[in-house]
Order: structure tokens, then sequence, then C-alpha cells
């Protein structure tokens, strides 16, 4: 089945990002943002992939990750967890992983600008169960990733803070995203880019997650981005803006959608 046939519902919309430009990664602004949050997204998946190969029986269970069944997986979601929230050194957000609480989503982050804290972390193994082996793993990287970037948003007043801060409040006010908007969010696209750069290091780049982003947020088979967002940015065509570059880029990931074969 086709996926996102429709281009209007697929490309960067210039309009729409334009009303909130500081929130989304394709803005000519937050060049600056993107080198630093690259760097800090390697430092960061980096010192997190040591830190789960540092416990023996969680980096073998890990490592095995494909033979394992499914509820085995999910067993080990909660020590990840913990990984993280300690390696990012923040308050671990509430996690809950069940099929109750938000009964058709396969994951949430939930979040609220009004009462900012932690957030909460949501996973639906009953949606989840449905994907590919690794979308359990990744998932949960990328929502614990979110309750970063959320914390971050209001604890701080850093150039990452203010992005993050910026792109979580168009989330909840900006309607009509198409698939690259959402997806060129600050937080969405570090977020997915975090997930993927994990997963990545753990398997040898071995695993391709089609699921996880746009292919800004995706790497290839050697860790390169799909679609490197700083260095389309530094490329002279002074004619072409950055989200113009992105979506003929982007136009490989349209096409293999709407042939579903993503």
């Amino acid at each position: 089945m086709a996926v996102n046939a429709d281009p209007a519902k697929f490309f960067a919309n210039h309009e729409l990002q334009s009303k909130s430009g500081s929130a989304f990664a394709l803005t000519e602004s937050n060049q600056a943002w993107l080198v630093k949050a690259h760097q800090q997204r390697e430092q960061d998946a980096q010192r997190f992939v040591d830190a789960l190969r540092a416990i023996p029986e969680l980096s073998k269970q890990l490592s095995q990750w494909s033979k394992l069944s499914f509820d085995d997986r999910m067993k080990l979601l909660p020590a990840v967890f913990e990984v993280e929230c300690q390696v990012l050194d923040m308050e671990c957000p509430e996690l809950v992983i069940n099929n109750t609480l938000y009964p058709t989503r396969p994951v949430n982050f939930v979040f609220d600008m009004n009462n900012p804290g932690s957030g909460l972390v949501y996973l639906n193994p009953d949606k989840l169960k449905a994907m590919e082996p690794y979308a359990p793993l990744a998932f949960l990287i990328h929502e614990t990733r979110h309750a970063y970037q959320f914390q971050l948003a209001f604890d701080a007043q850093s150039l990452l803070a203010k992005g993050y801060k910026s792109a979580f409040t168009a989330q909840s006010t900006l309607s009509g995203l198409s698939f690259s908007d959402f997806l060129t969010l600050l937080n969405e696209y570090e977020a997915f880019q975090f997930g993927n750069h994990v997963i990545g290091l753990l398997y040898d780049w071995h695993v391709d997650m089609p699921m996880m982003g746009t292919f800004a947020s995706q790497f290839d088979r050697h860790g390169h981005l799909k679609i490197d967002l700083v260095a389309l940015a530094n490329q002279q065509q002074k004619s072409k803006t950055l989200l113009n570059k992105y979506n003929e880029k982007a136009q490989v990931q349209y096409d293999l959608r709407s042939k579903g074969k993503q």
C-alpha cells in the first residue's frame, strides 16, 4: 500500500515552517543549532553505548536482540531506560509500558508546556509487536531523548535549549504539518537522529530503520547521514534555500514511501 502518496503531505512546506522558523531544522538561522546538536548527539550516543556495553549481562542480551522473543525484548527496556537517564544526567521521566494509556498509539512522549516536569514516556506492546524487531528499542531511546530535550528546554538558556523549547511549543500549537514538517521540528529531528545513531553503534550500522524519521535523521551502512543538513547548508547554491535543497534530496524517500517500500 502506498504511504504519503500526496506530495503535500510529505514534503516540507515553507509557508507553514515560516510561522515558527526557530522550531525547524530547515530554517537558515538554525544552522549553528544544527552544528551544535550534531556534536552533542555524537558525544551522547557514544557515551550511552559505552555505558550499555559496560554492563556485561545487559550488553550480551542486547547483542542477541534479534534472537530474543518479543516479551524478552520488552523486559530489557526498563534497564536500557535507566542507563539512558543516567548518561544524559536527567531526571527519569515516568515510563509506562502497557496497551491501555494510549491504546491507539504505539509510542508517545507526554509533556505539558504550562506545567513542565520530567515528562512521560509511553510504549504500547500491542502496537510495537507488529513492527520491525528493533522498533521497541529504537522508540524507547527516541522517546526518552525527548524527555532530555524537554527538561533541557526549561532548565537552561543554551542554544540547544532555546531550540528545543521552540520546537515543543510549535508541536503544541501548529497544525497541518506534513511528514517532513513534523519530522524536521528540532526535537523530532534530533531524537530520531539520536535513536538511529545509538542503534547504529550497537549493531555496526547493519540495522536499517526506515520508520525512524526522515532521511535527515537516518544513517547509511557506513554511519553517514542519508541527508546531512549541515553539509547541505554549506553547499554553494545561493538560489536555493536549505528547505528546497532538503525537498530535492527527500524525493528518494518520497518515492520509496509512495511505492509502499517504506
